[in-house]
């Protein structure tokens, strides 16, 4: 591994043009930096264009929805000049689907438990939770939707960490930097909570919507994701997608319904 950095070390991986010092004359990537893969140069990069909003925004945007994978192995090759970082594109998504949520219909009490079905598990955690509560049921339904809206963007970060570690136990024969497991993980889940905010929206439509845009098109996405980053060919591809989209099933399921759960017990 040593040596191929060597090899490559005067090389810009963004461009291909000979380096003469620290930032490429072509491109203007720094010629250190697509050759540290830890995960201190991610968030470095994250701060580095924490407030540059330009035409590298709506690209990196474009190739989440049009390309799986495609922003990964982009990223973990060595051309980051011309895209966002990552971190970035989550964090920019979490706001936009919390700000919708709020501004779109922030009574998730309603949704779960006046609109929600008479033998529905989450209905009846809910309303024993706000029957142990010595508040008011104004102010229980008041403290379930902050809980719900403020923390919903926040506990997905949990589940993320643990799909990185399924990511590296997988490859872990493989010579994959954990960074570059973290850079799949934040690109395929700014993915989640887009398909995520689609299902939200369309949830009047009926529950098929929601399975569909929360759990079916990740599926998909996740599968065009694993070929083009981790696999050349398709079969082992098929394989550790179909282990990574079950993994994922049973994450966002604990996403969601861990999401529910706290926010009644501590609205109560």
């Amino acid at each position: 591994m040593q040596e191929i950095k060597d090899k490559i070390s005067h090389i810009c991986q963004n461009c291909g043009s000979d380096l003469s010092g620290n930032y490429c004359s072509n491109c203007g990537q720094e010629g250190k930096a697509a050759l540290n893969r830890s995960v201190f140069s991610l968030i470095h990069h994250f701060f580095e264009e924490l407030f540059v909003w330009d035409s590298r925004f709506f690209r990196s945007v474009k190739y989440i929805f049009i390309r799986p994978g495609f922003l990964t192995h982009e990223y973990i090759s060595g051309r980051i000049v011309g895209y966002i970082s990552p971190l970035k594109m989550f964090l920019f998504t979490s706001l936009v689907l919390f700000f919708i949520m709020i501004k779109s219909d922030s009574d998730q009490y309603k949704a779960l438990v006046t609109n929600g079905g008479e033998d529905d598990f989450l209905r009846e955690f809910i309303l024993e939770q706000q029957n142990k509560s010595s508040n008011s049921a104004e102010l229980f339904i008041n403290n379930f939707n902050e809980q719900f809206n403020d923390n919903i963007t926040i506990y997905i970060f949990i589940i993320m960490f643990l799909f990185s570690i399924l990511l590296k136990i997988i490859y872990i024969t493989k010579n994959y930097y954990y960074s570059e497991h973290i850079v799949f993980t934040l690109h395929f889940f700014t993915f989640v909570l887009w398909s995520f905010l689609a299902g939200v929206m369309a949830q009047d439509l009926g529950e098929i919507f929601v399975i569909l845009f929360l759990y079916i098109v990740p599926a998909v996405y996740l599968l065009i994701a694993v070929k083009r980053v981790y696999h050349k060919t398709f079969l082992p591809a098929v394989l550790s997608s179909a282990f990574m989209t079950i993994s994922y099933w049973v994450l966002i399921s604990i996403w969601m319904i861990g999401t529910v759960f706290l926010s009644a017990y501590r609205a109560a």
